[in-house]
C-alpha cells in the first residue's frame, strides 16, 4: 500500500469518526441566517418577582415586569392542557397533567404565590456583537411562611421545559 493511499484512507476514516458540531444559527429580520457563538450554556439566574414593600430598589428593579398574574396563570394553563412540559425539579423526570394538577391544588397555588423565578439559559452572540438569549427552563418559586406569618423563603414546585 503506497502512503498516499493510506493517507486518503486514514483521512476518510478520521473524517467519518467526528462528530459534527451543531451549528448556532438564528433567522435575522431580513430573513438571513446569523452565525452566532455560544457564551454561556445552561446558566441560571433567580428573578425576585415580588417587590418587598418600602423597597425603592425592588419597585425599580420590577418597574416593567407588569403582568404576573396572565403569565403564571397562562404558564399553568399550558401545562395542564399538555401544550408545555413540566419536570420534577429535583430529578428533572417529566410530570404528568396529573401530577403538576395535583401539586398546584395540593398547595392551593395561585399566581400571587409564586415569588421567584429561576431562570436557564443559553446566551449566544452575533457578529454585530448583539447578545441573543434562548430560555430553556423556568422553575417555578413559592412563597413560604411560618405559622405566624413570616416569611421564611422560596420552594421549588416544578420546572416548565421549553
Amino acid at each position: 500500500m503506497n502512503i498516499k493511499y493510506k493517507l486518503v484512507l486514514l483521512s476518510i476514516v478520521f473524517l467519518s469518526c467526528s462528530k459534527s458540531q451543531p451549528k448556532n444559527v438564528i433567522v435575522d429580520i431580513t430573513g438571513n441566517e446569523q452565525d452566532l457563538i455560544l457564551i454561556a450554556d445552561s446558566i441560571k439566574y433567580e428573578v425576585v418577582v415580588h417587590a418587598s414593600e418600602n423597597d425603592i430598589w425592588d419597585s425599580e428593579r420590577l418597574q416593567g415586569y407588569q403582568n404576573h398574574k396572565a403569565f403564571i396563570d397562562g404558564t399553568f394553563k399550558g401545562i395542564l392542557n399538555g401544550k408545555l412540559r413540566a419536570l420534577d425539579y429535583t430529578t428533572n423526570e417529566p410530570l404528568t397533567v396529573e401530577e403538576v394538577r395535583k401539586i398546584i391544588e395540593y398547595n392551593n397555588i395561585d399566581a400571587s404565590q409564586i415569588g421567584k423565578l429561576l431562570f436557564t439559559e443559553q446566551w449566544l452572540i452575533d457578529k454585530q456583537g448583539h447578545l441573543h438569549k434562548k430560555i430553556l427552563s423556568i422553575t417555578f418559586g413559592k412563597s413560604e411562611y411560618s405559622k405566624q406569618g413570616t416569611f421564611k423563603g422560596y420552594s421549588a414546585l416544578f420546572t416548565v421545559k421549553y
